[in-house]
């Protein structure tokens, strides 16, 4: 039985070259520096956020936030890489993190990117909506 499975020697991906090479492909020009960053950010998050079974810091994630950012920069050309990278980021993550993870993570995110502040984009339709069918409802709605 032994002959039948080889082993093999599994490595971990390197996730900075792999984020820095897909910033590039989408345009990025500050890509080595912003990879350092995003890489950071997501290693402190496994670290320091809560376990939960939902959280993905890996490839899979970094690839979805890359399309995310690569979106936004060729929607809002105007805007500085890294604020377009933070804002996607902070997009992305934020709305799959329980209620005592958002603050710890959005303090991660301005030490990363010192500084810089982004609006979050508000579809204020969606959202008056939301308030409306969540008042009628007799739910919380912020």
């Amino acid at each position: 039985l032994k002959a039948l499975f080889r082993s093999c020697a599994m490595i971990r991906p390197d996730m900075k070259l792999i984020q820095e090479n897909m910033l590039m492909a989408e345009g990025f020009q500050t890509a080595r520096a912003l990879s350092v960053k995003f890489n950071t950010l997501y290693e402190l998050s496994s670290a320091l956020l809560s376990k939960q079974p939902h959280y993905d810091w890996g490839l899979r994630a970094v690839k979805s936030v890359l399309r995310v950012a690569g979106g936004m920069k060729r929607a809002n050309p105007h805007l500085d890489e890294s604020q377009v990278l933070m804002r996607a980021l902070r997009d992305f993550n934020t709305p799959k993190m329980p209620i005592d993870d958002i603050p710890i993570f959005l303090r991660l995110v301005n030490d990363l990117f010192m500084g810089l502040t982004v609006e979050s984009k508000v579809d204020e339709d969606l959202k008056m909506k939301i308030v409306r069918v969540a008042k009628e409802c007799g739910l919380q709605y912020d």
